[in-house]
């Protein structure tokens, strides 16, 4: 069954029974590709949810957030909540939103690292940031993908990185 609207799915982010928000939340984020300028005018219930520690699926809200603004073209307020959403956001699934949201971590983590770099009482980097980029790194060489590892460890300024990728790399030339 196909639906026209989220507004009956986004209703439910007002029941006060926590289970039906987070049946709301899981269809908000099936839905959200489609839907994201209708649930975009109720971003404020998501992000509320997001930031009830209590909410057994405030990482979910924070997902569902970051695709929202994504789509808005806010690549900044997205990165933000991708980053709330901890392990939801799977730097694995191969999709235009995933490597958009990671092209943009990457972008600030370099950026911080190099200020760490040049002053190392800069502002500290966000854990939350690093898992992401670190996550990155894994997939990289996971899949082999040493070259690309190799140049993100040199711009990051990742030496740890810089030597697993020499080391794991059959290329020795």
């Amino acid at each position: 069954m196909n639906i026209t609207s989220a507004a009956g799915i986004i209703s439910l982010l007002d029941e006060p029974i926590p289970e039906v928000k987070e049946f709301a939340l899981k269809r908000l984020d099936n839905i959200v590709n489609e839907f994201w300028p209708e649930i975009s005018e109720s971003i404020e219930k998501i992000e509320i949810l997001h930031e009830d520690k209590v909410f057994s699926q405030h990482q979910l809200a924070a997902l569902v957030a970051s695709k929202v603004y994504y789509h808005l073209g806010a690549f900044e307020d997205s990165l933000t909540y991708a980053l709330g959403a901890g392990d939801l956001f799977d730097v694995n699934a191969r999709n235009e939103y995933v490597d958009t949201t990671i092209a943009k971590a990457i972008d600030f983590y370099t950026q911080k690292r190099k200020a760490l770099f040049v002053d190392s009482c800069a502002e500290a980097i966000d854990p939350r940031l690093e898992a992401i980029v670190n996550r990155m790194f894994q997939r990289c060489l996971d899949d082999g993908q040493y070259r690309q590892a190799l140049g993100l460890a040199l711009e990051t300024r990742r030496m740890d990185i810089f030597e697993e990728s020499v080391m794991k790399s059959d290329d020795i030339s």
